[in-house]
């Protein structure tokens, strides 16, 4: 058999010649998609699979060994699960090194651990398997995973932007989202599509996605091109309020009135999103590029392209201003001589006035 290097999650072929497997890493979702790989290849070539699973943390070496070596009574392909192996092999490496250069042919051993030492080990299961690397998945690989698993477990059709909401509402543990994909194709009916409509009625905005709906809002406005004047207190500047302007008012409200967040909250997401505007076009100033910026502000898709017009748009000293000013509001309103609303509707409204 050919020379297998070890490989990362993603490109893995497991298949009915895996004699030796070692899957690792912190994502056990992955983990469980690479068994189930493992099993169905063993299961198409020799039938029905007999599964041993010990705890790496209390079975001998002997034990697994013992067991690997034996047939089974009813002439089934053996596949032999160390979980918690990490203790099991440094403590029984160079026996298993000896294994893995001479493994029988009717039983398949595998490796499961949340951890893994590289070593002269991982070449000698290369020769009959794989060492599988399954770390958590960023959110660019999360999204066509939860695509495909939605379709090659759950029977359902997931768009690439209701997939993108579902990784930005619940971020990317993979056991999570699988859950919840479930009860959204349940939801959905048998082969139909998983739209933002669905998601909308089942998954609950994170904090994280309530803070980026007014920071989207408020990002939108400040890449509004023309001026328009307007007044800079009380009911007047809401009234004068430019439609883009209106529109951050409007999810500000929103946030307060039907989704039950503090208004302290919802203050402390704008003036989040300003200084990260200061501190962004200070990178620039010093030369960051813009993949740079959006690395150190964690930022990807529509979030990263908005943010980054929003800071091509700014130069360091009106960025300063406008953090400045926002900063204000918070202060008055914190300290008893204003109201924490009306000065971020004040703020808003006054933002086109103020653009380049």
């Amino acid at each position: 058999m050919p020379p297998r290097p070890a490989s990362h999650s993603s490109a893995t072929h497991l298949d009915a010649d895996t004699r030796i497997c070692a899957l690792h890493g912190a994502e056990p979702m992955l983990q469980r998609e690479h068994l189930d790989m493992l099993r169905a290849a063993l299961e198409a070539a020799h039938g029905e699979v007999e599964t041993i699973l010990y705890d790496g943390r209390t079975v001998t070496l002997a034990e697994v060994l013992d067991e690997l070596r034996s047939f089974s009574l009813m002439g089934r392909h053996k596949l032999v699960i160390v979980d918690e192996a990490e203790a099991f092999v440094t403590a029984h490496r160079g026996s298993l090194e000896r294994y893995a250069q001479s493994p029988v042919d009717h039983a398949t051993l595998v490796l499961r651990s949340p951890r893994w030492h590289p070593g002269n080990l991982d070449k000698w299961i290369a020769q009959v398997g794989a060492v599988v690397k399954c770390d958590p998945l960023p959110p660019a690989r999360a999204v066509p995973w939860l695509q495909r698993r939605a379709t090659q477990a759950h029977g359902a059709q997931l768009p690439t932007p209701a997939a993108a909401e579902l990784v930005r509402r619940l971020g990317t543990d993979l056991s999570r989202l699988d859950s919840e994909l479930a009860k959204l194709a349940a939801l959905a009916g048998p082969g139909k599509p998983i739209t933002t409509d669905v998601i909308d009625q089942l998954v609950a905005r994170s904090s994280d996605e309530q803070a980026w709906a007014v920071q989207e809002a408020v990002l939108s406005l400040l890449q509004a091109l023309p001026r328009q004047r307007s007044l800079f207190a009380g009911r007047e500047a809401e009234a004068s309020a430019t439609p883009t302007a209106r529109a951050v008012i409007d999810k500000i409200h929103e946030l307060i009135d039907f989704s039950g967040q503090p208004d302290v909250l919802v203050a402390y997401f704008v003036v989040d999103l300003f200084r990260k505007l200061h501190l962004a076009t200070m990178m620039k100033l010093q030369g960051a590029s813009d993949s740079q910026i959006a690395e150190r502000f964690r930022l990807f898709g529509p979030r990263r392209n908005a943010f980054l017009a929003a800071i091509n748009r700014l130069d360091e000293r009106r960025a300063a201003e406008f953090f400045d000013s926002v900063v204000r509001f918070d202060l008055r309103a914190k300290t008893g001589r204003g109201d924490f609303i009306r000065g971020l509707e004040c703020f808003c409204a006054s933002l086109p006035e103020r653009l380049p």
